[in-house]
């Protein structure tokens, strides 16, 4: 989580394998991450709030065991999905989820669906490339906006 700060529990404490976690819930755009990602997708839902756009957060948590059925449900609630990854489009847990939604819910996508993962490029060394690199709330933003249609909606203008 590299720079998140907060409360931590001091009793023990166990998050349940296979148990997605969805941080909010709207009804127009589903947002399916992990990690340090959660994060910045919430931030992105809360921006996306404020012009109308009310997106759900899942948070996997873990992804083996993978919670297929709540990735499903949100998928098909929602018809559309952004899923956001730190890893390389290749063989990455979005592209896994991605898939996923592709087989067993596309009949049921309002819209493209849209991975918000890296380039498939090595990481720069450089911070201030990194910054570029990495997903970000502005990029997450950008994704759904995309998947939303607002990008060929102006572009048609």
């Amino acid at each position: 989580m590299y720079d998140v700060e907060g409360e931590v529990p001091d009793e023990p404490y166990a998050i349940p394998f296979g148990e997605a976690n969805v941080t909010r819930e709207g009804k127009d755009i589903a947002i399916i991450t992990l990690g340090r990602m959660v994060n910045f997708a919430n931030e992105a839902a809360d921006n996306l709030a404020k012009t109308g756009v009310k997106a759900t957060v899942v948070d996997l948590r873990t992804t083996s065991p993978l919670d297929r059925e709540t990735v499903l449900d949100v998928a098909r609630e929602t018809g559309r999905v952004v899923v956001v990854d730190e890893a390389h489009p290749r063989c990455s847990i979005a592209t896994d989820i991605a898939a996923l939604i592709g087989e067993e819910a596309f009949a049921l996508a309002r819209g493209a669906g849209e991975n918000g993962d890296l380039p498939h490029a090595p990481v720069p060394f450089s911070p201030a490339l990194e910054d570029i690199y990495i997903p970000s709330v502005a990029k997450i933003e950008a994704a759904v906006r995309e998947v939303m249609g607002y990008s060929r909606a102006k572009a048609a203008e």
